[in-house]
Order: structure tokens, then C-alpha cells, then sequence
């Protein structure tokens, strides 16, 4: 009988443990879940974090192109507005061209032997067409723009050397002179840089426009800035 009883106790204390491991069980998933969904949340914070911080990149990287392009389109609208304010001028240049023939170039050659032989140069090719106003150009077949076609000329006709990379610097690359002399550049605004030459007492420039290598009254409308010195 009392070993009987020790059976049934046994199952009840074995029972009892069982209820015990099963009610820790169901208590703990609520507890499991609870983590889990922290867990979630944090990471999801986490990511919508990383996520404001890639937004914020791309909205300053966007603010910085749009700072960039609307430099670029106020620089491309001043250079419009410069150009068409040359293109104006060149214009009118037609009443104050220059007229010279090869007398000029006989006449300066006993006093002016290498700035003579440049300007017959220069002569031969508005004579002929053979140079074309090209902006940002700086050969005889792409073309020239001013201060290309003054370097152009120095180089080839003269003991100053201008650097390709130096021209549109040509003014700070010149000795600087009170006045001009034969064959000196004389710079105008919107970037003319012509050559300074004198016929019988009367001065006039030639050099490169918008409209083409031609000759032109000394003063033939934009201010003169300045006179740069070249050794021949």
C-alpha cells in the first residue's frame, strides 16, 4: 500500500514539474516577443537614421550643383552679353578700316625691317583670306581670336616668346610702355590686342576681330588700355 502511494506521489511531483517548465514556457513569450520587437525597432531607427543621413548628402550635393550651374549660367550670360557687345563694335568698324598697300611695307622696311616683313605678313593674309576669327582658336587653320593672333605673330616674327598658356595674359606677359612704337601691341577693351604701325605721321592697328584679320584707324572705338612693348 505505501509503496502505492509513493507511485501516485511521484506522478504528481512529476506532473507538477511539468506544469512548472509548461506555465515558464508561455510566460516566456511574451517576454521573447518583447525583445524581438525592440530589437525591430532599433534596427529600423538604425536604418531610417542612415537613410536621413544619405538624404542630407544628396540634398547638399544637390544644393551644390545647383549653386554651380547657376554660376555657369551667369558666367555663359556675361560672355553672351561681352560678345555681343564686340560683335556690335565690329560692326561698325567698316567706317573706320585703314586702308594700306605694299607701299607701306616698302616705306617701313628701311627703318622697321622685321615689323615690315610682319605686316606684309599680315597684309597677304587679309589680302588672300587665309585666317579666320575663331574664339579660343590659335592656329592658322583653326583660327584666332585678338590676343592669339598678336602671340601668334610675336612668336613668329619677333624675339619676345609668348608661352601658348600665356596669351590671354599677353598684357602682364609685355614690358609695359608709355607709348607705342612700331610693332608694339596696343590693347584695347573686350580683349583687342592689335599691332601698332605708322604711315606718313598717321598711326593705325591691325590685328585680329570678329569679323577678321583687318586694318583699322588707331583710335576705331573701344578705349585704349594700355601698350605692350615687343623686341625686335
Amino acid at each position: 500500500m505505501e509503496n502505492q502511494s509513493d507511485k501516485i506521489l511521484n506522478k504528481f511531483q512529476a506532473e507538477e514539474k511539468k506544469a512548472r517548465k509548461r506555465m515558464f514556457a508561455y510566460s516566456s513569450i511574451p517576454l521573447a516577443l518583447t525583445v524581438i520587437l525592440i530589437l525591430v525597432s532599433y534596427l529600423a531607427i538604425q536604418n531610417a537614421g542612415k537613410e536621413v543621413t544619405i538624404l542630407k548628402q544628396e540634398k547638399s550635393a544637390l544644393e551644390e550643383n545647383i549653386t554651380n550651374l547657376n554660376t555657369i549660367i551667369s558666367e555663359k550670360a556675361d560672355s553672351i552679353a561681352e560678345m555681343r557687345k564686340v560683335m556690335e563694335l565690329a560692326v561698325n568698324y567698316k567706317n573706320k578700316r585703314y586702308e594700306f598697300n605694299f607701299a607701306v611695307d616698302k616705306e617701313l622696311y628701311s627703318r622697321h625691317p622685321k615689323q615690315a616683313e610682319m605686316l606684309s605678313a599680315i597684309r597677304r593674309m587679309i589680302e588672300e583670306e587665309q585666317v579666320n576669327w575663331k574664339l579660343g582658336g590659335n592656329s592658322p587653320e583653326t583660327g584666332f581670336d585678338s590676343p592669339s593672333f598678336a602671340s601668334f605673330m610675336i612668336n613668329r616674327h619677333s624675339k619676345t616668346k609668348v608661352q601658348a598658356q600665356n596669351r590671354y595674359q599677353l598684357r602682364n606677359e609685355l614690358p609695359t610702355s608709355a607709348s607705342p612704337e612700331v610693332g608694339d601691341v596696343v590693347f584695347y577693351e573686350h580683349g583687342y590686342a592689335m599691332f601698332y604701325f605708322e604711315y606718313r605721321g598717321k598711326p593705325f592697328v591691325v590685328g585680329m576681330t570678329p569679323l577678321g584679320l583687318s586694318s583699322l584707324q588707331y583710335d576705331f572705338g573701344p578705349k585704349r588700355l594700355g601698350f605692350g612693348k615687343v623686341n625686335y
